[in-house]
Formats: C-alpha cells, structure tokens, sequence
C-alpha cells in the first residue's frame, strides 16, 4: 500500500521495519524461486529511534543489510483505514474519486493526502454498493519516514499498515469459506480481521490495552463475529487465530476459549514459516509486524 516508485539498483531483498519508542524491529526475506525464507529478524533496541538515526544505521550495518529496499510499516496515529463505498468512476479515475470521497474523514487537506486502496469481496456488504478500504496518510509524515529510511541507509520501497500485513500471513491461515477471526494483539491498538476463503471482509481497530481491558477485547470480538454472520451474511466464525504467539494461557485467551463458541488457537510463526533466525516467542511478540509486511507478494498493486 502506499507505493513508491521504485529506482533501478543492485538492492538486496525485501526488507520491513517497524518502528517504536523503545526500537525498530526489522526482518527481511530472501527468495529461492517461489520460496519466501526470512533471512534475518532482529529488534534494534535504540531509545527513541527516529532521533537517533545514526545508532540504527549502525544496527543495519551490523545486519548487513545497508542498501536492501525497504517497506515500513506504520503505527497507530501516523495513518486512517477508512471503509467507503466505490466511486462508479474507471479505474484510472479511481484514486483521485477517493480522495474526494474521503476529504471530510481525513484529518489533512486533500494537497497533504497520500492515498491507496484494497478492494473487498463482491459479497462484502449485501444489498450495498461494492466496498473498499482506503488507506490515507498525510504526506509530511511519509517523507519524513521516508526520508529516516535513507538515513540509515535503507531505500523506501513502500508504506504498509498494520491491518494489510498482517494478510501476508492470514491469506494462507484463512482458505475455507467459515469464518477465521484474526485477532492481533497490541498494546496500543489491537486489530479484529474477519476473513473468509483467504479474503479480508472486516477490520476494525481497538484502541485500547487489551490487558487491561479483557471483557472489552472479548465484546469487541464477539460483536464482529455477529456481524460478520449476519450482516455480510457469511457462515459463522469457526476459528480465532491470535497473534502475536502468546506466552502460556493468558486471561485473555481463557476468556476467549470460555466465552466465544470458535476454536481460539495462537499462532506460532515457526510452524508457518521457514528462517534462518529462530522465531523465539520475544522475538514474534516485538517484530510480528515486520516479518508480516517482508512477506508482501511484490506483484500486489
């Protein structure tokens, strides 16, 4: 989401980071043919990182991975999902329909706007228009991270978002038409992705600490679950996949098995995928979100 133009080099693999107050957790993949591998998946433990530039390009040094294209992944705050109706416009007029559509749901004039999209299924939203999702983000923030990107000595390749990367890895979790309900857990802003036959219906954010608000996590799910049943009128939500991998059995995963009539399972990023670095349970927890967007298909718009 988000691209950018690609300039013509001698650049490494795919590389995603993710950056927070504490770090930038980064991964990268390697291809053999059509196999995707991680390559490498670290947490940077650099205090406040986008002022401290020079300490993370001494991490990706070390990593060897100066001058691999990049793909960043945003955090909340820094961008807007938003769910809109499709412009009945040709596609090549599709970008600049939205923009409009969108102009009294962004928080920055249309001139600051940068913009993308991911269609939905036809049976989305029965009995409504067809549906997308747009992604807006204000300019000045993407070239400033992108402009941190440089600096530390990795090219901008693209933007992701939290709730788009995580399909590179639900897509193949979800390929039966029941429901498969992704709950991904952040502290910050957890993520409800409610999917069928590997395609996205459904994403919401919670915007709150799922720790500290169990009953609230568990409602937010449950509601989700009714209307994904009921009003896009898909079969009911057979399974819960959380993620990140979590360690033991958490109040919260109880409290899903009790309370949710699904098969509620955590996600362990080892049994899917192949790396070269152990996928330890510390590391999934801090670089889930870079090793989800490393993994984006290269040929998706």
């Amino acid at each position: 989401m988000l691209r950018f133009r690609k300039k013509n080099n001698k650049a490494k693999g795919l590389v995603a980071a993710h950056i927070s107050h504490e770090g930038v957790a980064v991964a990268s993949v390697s291809l053999a043919g059509k196999l995707r591998k991680l390559s490498n998946v670290a947490f940077l433990s650099v205090n406040d990182p986008l002022t401290h530039s020079q300490s993370v390009a001494a991490e990706i040094l070390n990593l060897g991975l100066e001058g691999s294209r990049c793909s960043l992944v945003l955090s909340a705050g820094e961008y807007q999902l938003l769910l809109v109706e499709a412009p009945e416009v040709p596609k090549e007029e599709l970008k600049e329909a939205l923009l409009w559509r969108v102009k009294d749901l962004i928080e920055y004039s249309t001139d600051d706007a940068i913009i993308d999209f991911i269609e939905l299924p036809e049976d989305a939203f029965k009995g409504r228009g067809k549906m997308l999702y747009v992604v807006a983000a204000d300019r000045n923030l993407v070239e400033k991270r992108t402009a941190w990107l440089e600096s530390i000595h990795l090219e901008p390749a693209c933007i992701d978002v939290p709730e788009l990367a995580l399909l590179n890895i639900a897509e193949d979790l979800c390929e039966v038409e029941a429901g498969t309900a992704i709950l991904y857990l952040n502290e910050q802003q957890s993520i409800i992705n409610m999917m069928s036959l590997s395609s996205l219906y459904l994403s919401r954010a919670l915007s709150y600490s799922h720790s500290s608000q169990i009953d609230n996590a568990v409602l937010d799910l449950q509601r989700s679950m009714d209307y994904f049943e009921s009003q896009i009128g898909k079969p009911p939500c057979l399974r819960i996949v959380v993620m990140p991998l979590q360690v033991g059995e958490t109040p919260l995963m109880m409290e899903l098995r009790d309370n949710l009539g699904a098969d509620v399972q955590s996600l362990d990023l080892g049994d899917v995928i192949e790396s070269e670095t152990p996928l330890t349970i510390d590391l999934q927890q801090r670089c889930f979100l870079s090793i989800a967007a490393a993994l984006r298909n290269e040929g998706a718009k």
